[in-house]
């Protein structure tokens, strides 16, 4: 068994949680509430979406070989630039839902997520490529899910279309993953077990990230009401 192959063993179970929470349900059947997307698409915009940019920088500086370097670089690139098409998806949400007052800072759960983020690529490369590896490989697989269960013209028909990436989004998946399973062949069984920790940790935050926009977690606790 590959390192994938046993990353997408140990992971699944997580991932099916996250297919099938309400706040994924409910943007394909158009029935989540407009301020708990706006929860996810903001939180994502202004904090985690940079968090990893920068940590795919970071990731990039200490990778053992120059394309793999060039890999992770090119991704950090490409993640900076989605924040521009973000910032204009947040104005859409505005324009039709409205805007959720008082607007919020950084949730709780955010914060972890960032901060571990930032942990793993400061840490090693086994800990960051590992921990780094959810944030792509789910994206990737919620996104495939998400296009097979929408309910054709529910009102986020359109946000799902510009949050699900294009086709090179799985050549890039498939180049990670054949990184992960070359740093696997010549890795110690102690890098490997910090790749394996930071995997399931970062997948841990994938499932906690959608709830958290569920709940509209923030510092001051769940508000009794979603708008609707």
């Amino acid at each position: 068994m590959t390192l994938r192959q046993r990353l997408c063993s140990r992971a699944e179970p997580l991932l099916t949680q996250v297919r099938a929470h309400p706040f994924w349900t409910g943007l394909c059947d158009g029935t989540l509430p407009p301020a708990s997307l706006w929860h996810f698409a903001e939180q994502d915009f202004r904090f985690t979406v940079p968090a990893y940019a920068r940590a795919l920088a970071r990731t990039a500086a200490v990778a053992r070989r120059p394309e793999q370097g060039a890999l992770l670089a090119g991704a950090a690139g490409a993640t900076f630039e989605s924040l521009s098409r973000m910032s204009r998806e947040l104005g859409v949400l505005a324009d039709r839902f409205g805007t959720p007052e008082p607007a919020g800072g950084i949730s709780p759960t955010t914060l972890a997520h960032t901060s571990f983020l930032t942990a793993v690529s400061t840490a090693s490369l086994a800990a960051a490529i590992g921990g780094l590896l959810p944030m792509t490989w789910f994206h990737q697989q919620v996104c495939l899910d998400l296009r097979r269960r929408l309910v054709p013209g529910t009102r986020y028909t359109d946000w799902i279309a510009q949050y699900c990436p294009g086709d090179g989004f799985d050549g890039y998946v498939e180049a990670y993953l054949a990184l992960i399973d070359d740093f696997a062949a010549t890795a110690s069984e102690a890098e490997l077990a910090l790749l394996e920790d930071g995997f399931l940790h970062g997948a841990y935050y994938e499932l906690a990230f959608c709830e958290a926009a569920w709940q509209l977690q923030s510092w001051a606790g769940t508000p009794s009401e979603r708008n609707s």
